[in-house]
């Protein structure tokens, strides 16, 4: 995971948001209370964050506060194709291969080709 923050003691605190930020290696008691949000934040990984900055002493930190919705869908889409593969199904009963759904599909769009094709030609009764 890369920052933008680079904690220093040699160095005074310095903002220069969203290219580097310059903090104090730890918190002081004004940051109880003085903290503020930085930009609109960002992901990194598979969380969503934001950065706030004590208005007083410098010190900033990465606030993490929820997974993003990519990887939540990323991970539901896994556990589907994890569960197709043990080949889980209800009652007792198999489900069906990926192999025999596309089978499946492809003569769906067969069929509704040519429902399509059969009503744009007109009868000729």
């Amino acid at each position: 995971m890369s920052s933008i923050v680079e904690y220093r003691s040699d160095l005074p605190p310095r903002n220069d948001y969203p290219r580097a930020i310059v903090s104090p290696p730890t918190p002081a008691a004004c940051c109880l209370t003085a903290m503020a949000r930085l930009g609109p934040g960002g992901i990194d990984a598979r969380w969503r964050f934001y950065y706030k900055r004590c208005a007083v002493c410098g010190y900033t930190v990465r606030c993490f506060y929820a997974p993003s919705l990519l990887a939540v869908l990323e991970t539901g889409r896994e556990v589907r194709i994890a569960l197709a593969e043990m080949n889980l199904g209800a009652d007792g009963r198999k489900r069906r291969t990926r192999v025999q759904l596309e089978a499946d599909r492809a003569t769906v769009r067969r069929g509704l080709l040519r429902d399509r094709t059969e009503k744009l030609v007109p009868s000729a009764a």
